[in-house]
């Protein structure tokens, strides 16, 4: 009927754990999908049931709707915020023609590239795609790093490590990097997952020339025509809380995606 991720850790035997599904089940083509969520809670709640010393944190691939919320309560699953919208978004953008997309980005997002392919025409920024696996562990260091730095929470460093690692065996994963002319190392960076017919833009990292150079934007927008050259269709741009990250959702509302608001974080 459909597959799902589930991320499950144990400490002191057992006695303190967390586990963790993000965006699921995802539901094979043809099956309804919205019939089986409650099924699929239920017996999801029996394999790892509430209690003390257990985390829990599901984010269920169903609409931000009254229904979506029923069909969860009456599961069994407790929202974790009062609002559904605030739980989970995420901008899917199309990767079509260059001169489609380009149409749709927002004025402050295409003036942003536009200085980011003047400094790349006049060889002050590169952006290239190197071998996946030779740069992400850079990457991941980076990330984690200027993470900490800001006090962002996100993924622990053992599930992107093994994200990482397992889409770089299966050769589905691809990293861009921008570099500043002059300079050996990257000034910015960006790791994209490749699954089926779409990528998610899983983690990034900007440096101070980055930002000023505009290299995100630039990097963002490279990797659509990567997608392209493999017949992906699509650009997941990863989560955020709608309400409370103006800042990154009108970010990522630049690059003229759709938003999709989920039915938000439970447990």
């Amino acid at each position: 009927l459909g597959v799902v991720q589930v991320l499950e850790r144990h400490a002191l035997s057992g006695l303190l754990g967390a586990v963790v599904l993000d965006r699921g089940p995802l539901w094979l083509p043809g099956t309804d999908g919205v019939a089986h969520v409650g099924d699929f809670f239920r017996a999801f709640s029996r394999i790892w049931p509430r209690r003390i010393g257990r985390r829990r944190r599901l984010i269920p691939e169903l609409p931000a709707s009254a229904h979506s919320m029923a069909l969860l309560r009456a599961a069994g699953c407790r929202a974790l915020t009062d609002t559904p919208a605030a739980g989970y978004a995420t901008f899917i953008v199309a990767a079509d023609a260059p001169a489609t997309c380009r149409k749709r980005l927002l004025p402050r997002w295409r003036h942003a590239l536009e200085k980011a392919e003047d400094a790349i025409a006049d060889s002050r920024l590169v952006v290239h795609w190197p071998p996946a696996r030779s740069r992400a562990a850079d990457l991941l260091r980076r990330h984690l790093a200027q993470r900490q730095a800001v006090g962002y929470r996100g993924p622990t460093v053992a599930e992107l490590q093994r994200l990482l690692v397992d889409y770089a065996r299966a050769d589905q994963l691809l990293i861009g990097e921008a570099r500043e002319a002059g300079s050996d190392a990257p000034c910015s960076m960006i790791a994209l997952l490749c699954h089926g017919t779409t990528a998610t833009y899983q983690i990034a990292w900007n440096s101070d020339a980055g930002r000023r150079l505009h290299a995100n934007n630039a990097l963002l927008w490279s990797a659509l025509d990567q997608l392209r050259e493999r017949g992906i269709a699509h650009l997941d741009l990863g989560g955020h809380d709608a309400l409370r990250s103006p800042l990154l959702r009108r970010y990522k509302a630049g690059l003229g995606g759709r938003e999709v608001l989920l039915a938000g974080m439970h447990d």
